[in-house]
């Protein structure tokens, strides 16, 4: 539906209507109910800064095998930025990227590293899980209510 959405809303603007509200209309039609209909987009926008926290969990681990290769220890995200293997959102000891905090812990020989909700003033929490990830595996680990660790459950398992 929101493919259809997307596709209404540029013929719309070709036709030099305004696109937004036709999507709109359409989704409460498509829906039968208007507040249900409206309601699946909070649920996509947290689906999708999910995925963007997953991603940036497994960029933040490729980061670290690429300094762990070159300086021979892992390292905190000052160390990351600093070797040019992250950017500079990455800045600082907790950047917070698509109303994901993230925080590393790092050693010379194993990382972990988690993505916790959190609300910024820029960027509103929409993800409600939180995410675990370490270098021993490089698997990632769910939590729904709180800080994710190891020994919570496999993401996509």
């Amino acid at each position: 539906m929101i493919t259809l959405l997307a596709a209404q809303a540029r013929s719309t603007q070709r036709l030099g209507m305004p696109g937004l509200l036709v999507s709109l209309v359409l989704l409460a039609a498509c829906s039968g109910n208007s507040s249900a209909g409206l309601g699946a987009l909070p649920k996509a926008m947290g689906a999708a800064d999910e995925i963007s926290a997953i991603q940036t969990l497994r960029t933040i681990a490729t980061a670290e095998g690429q300094l762990k290769a070159t300086r021979g220890s892992y390292g905190d995200f000052e160390a990351l930025t600093q070797a040019g293997y992250l950017d500079q959102r990455f800045a600082g000891s907790t950047p917070n990227l698509q109303g994901y905090r993230f925080t590393i812990s790092a050693t010379d020989s194993e990382f972990t590293v988690n993505a916790d909700p959190q609300t910024t003033d820029t960027h509103p929490t929409t993800g409600t899980r939180h995410f675990y990830l370490d270098g021993s595996d490089n698997v990632l680990h769910a939590n729904p209510t709180q800080s994710a660790s190891k020994t919570d459950p496999v993401v996509g398992a």
